[in-house]
């Protein structure tokens, strides 16, 4: 194909008949009608419901429970909130030892045993609920139901502080800031068979705890099982990366901002201040003995399996190229990278087994997603091929131009036939999560607040997969968490019933 002949194609994924499909079960239950493509929907949805009395400032992470009853949210007003799901009630405040000067960014659950049978839990560990923020302390808060059996009662059952700073004679140090924790998630790994983990990130390192019950009243013991420490790269290995913070980062410290695990193929995918994404095979872990003994947190190693990154010149906008998140799809060979200009970008990982029985990945930008983004033209590489793209070829629609995007999530079938996002413009957007070439305009916009930025959304769903599946074999819920200062009410949290 010539460069003329590329200049003059669209390059855009077809509307693929699966993608429509799953976008219209969706919108048909936010809307109560058909997906009309060309239309633009009046918001708000058909089907939303609101959780009022709680947060009085910003909500910065939301998650639902492994059987979809509660809501756990987390604020910057330094506490955590838990609703029911059901009833939009707010059934208990969470901030013994929270520090007001430090907001709460993350909540994630364990699954437990008792969940599965959650009418039937006693005792201890109804649920087991693990926060973070930038107090740099990770927190586990336990559930279990009182005598009467009409309520949960939490208490706080063990911490982590990832502030262990040291001056140049070995002592401990105030002068430094203390890390803010950006990733919070429960890790089942095939290479730690019977070990509960959870994973966090702070600065430039992941970290992977280790969670035992120690002692009387059901505390829990958080001690190292590994960490992963990133550096910049070396330019003269042709991979291209991105300063970040300006001023504000004089000395161009890297940061991770978001970290996801995959447990199908035990990797870790890494969201970086330099623009990168780096993928980790905890398969492929080893540790050199004189590392094990010095290193603070115990197991470390910083050898990444593979970097995922655009050519620097692919963002001139002024908010750069840094990522804001990432997330796996269920089969852990997709990956989708949110980019703080407003972009979304489409991986694909291939994973071949050395005689060893390591992992070598090889990865693969599918489709660069970007509805209202308007391009200087320029080629990008997409698997092996190159097209160019041209701004005549652009639609204004999505999301708002070079505005930051702060998550997406695989959704739609056995096959996750949707990509959601959502980011500081207030929206939530669905994609083809086949996409491929440069994607200008999103199958539909789910919902659309001028006036509240998404930070979060949390998806609970259960569905009946097969020939025969239908809207009414699929029941759930889309929680999104954000916005500003509130009012008397406080800030809202909104529910979508799916």
């Amino acid at each position: 194909m010539t460069n003329n002949d590329q200049s003059n194609t669209s390059h855009q994924t077809p509307t693929r008949i699966n993608a429509l499909h799953e976008a219209t079960i969706l919108y048909s239950s936010f809307f109560h009608r058909p997906l009309d493509v060309h239309e633009t929907p009046s918001f708000p949805p058909r089907n939303q419901r609101i959780c009022l009395g709680g947060h009085r400032e910003t909500i910065f992470g939301i998650a639902f429970s492994p059987d979809g009853k509660y809501l756990a949210t987390a604020s910057q007003d330094s506490t955590i909130r838990i609703w029911e799901s059901r009833s939009n009630r707010l059934v208990e405040t969470l901030s013994e030892g929270m520090d007001v000067n430090y907001e709460c960014l993350r909540v994630a659950w364990m699954k437990t045993g008792a969940v599965e049978n959650n009418d039937d839990a006693k005792g201890e560990d109804a649920y087991l609920l693990a926060s973070a923020g930038a107090d740099g302390i990770l927190r586990l808060w336990s559930a279990f139901r009182d005598e009467e059996r009409q309520k949960l009662r939490w208490k706080l059952v063990g911490t982590k502080d990832h502030y262990e700073p040291l001056d140049s004679n070995g002592a401990a140090s105030e002068t430094e800031d203390r890390p803010q924790i950006y990733s919070l998630q429960f890790v089942q790994s095939p290479s730690s068979p019977g070990v509960n983990l959870i994973m966090t990130c702070a600065n430039d390192s992941i970290f992977l705890w280790d969670i035992q019950s120690s002692g009387a009243e059901n505390t829990k013991g958080i001690t190292s099982h590994l960490s992963i420490q990133f550096s910049h790269l070396d330019p003269s290995l042709g991979t291209n990366s991105n300063r970040f913070g300006g001023p504000r980062n004089p000395d161009n410290q890297l940061f991770v901002f978001d970290a996801s695990y995959s447990e199908v193929n035990d990797l870790i995918g890494a969201a970086l201040s330099d623009g990168t994404c780096r993928v980790v095979s905890l398969s492929n872990a080893c540790t050199p003995k004189d590392e094990k003994q010095d290193h603070p947190h115990g197991d470390t190693f910083h050898e990444e399996q593979c970097v995922l990154s655009l050519p620097a010149n692919y963002f001139p906008g002024t908010r750069g190229g840094h990522l804001t998140a990432l997330s796996w799809d269920g089969s852990g060979t997709r990956l989708v990278t949110c980019i703080a200009c407003g972009k979304v970008v489409l991986w694909s990982i291939q994973i071949m087994m050395r005689e060893d029985g390591s992992q070598i990945l090889h990865p693969f930008c599918v489709s660069i997603l970007e509805g209202g983004q308007l391009l200087l033209c320029c080629f990008i590489v997409f698997g092996f091929r190159a097209f160019q793209f041209s701004a005549s070829s652009c639609i204004h629609s999505g999301h708002d131009v070079d505005r930051p995007l702060f998550g997406a999530k695989f959704y739609g079938g056995k096959n996750e036939e949707l990509i959601l996002t959502w980011g500081v413009d207030g929206k939530v957007c669905v994609w083809d999560s086949y996409s491929y070439g440069l994607v200008t305009s999103p199958l539909c916009t789910l919902i659309s607040h001028s006036g509240y930025p998404i930070y979060a959304l949390d998806l609970s769903h259960s569905e009946s997969h097969g020939a025969e599946s239908s809207p009414d074999s699929r029941t759930g819920c889309v929680a999104i968490g954000g916005g500003s200062e509130g009012g008397f009410l406080g800030v809202p949290v909104y529910l979508y019933d799916i």
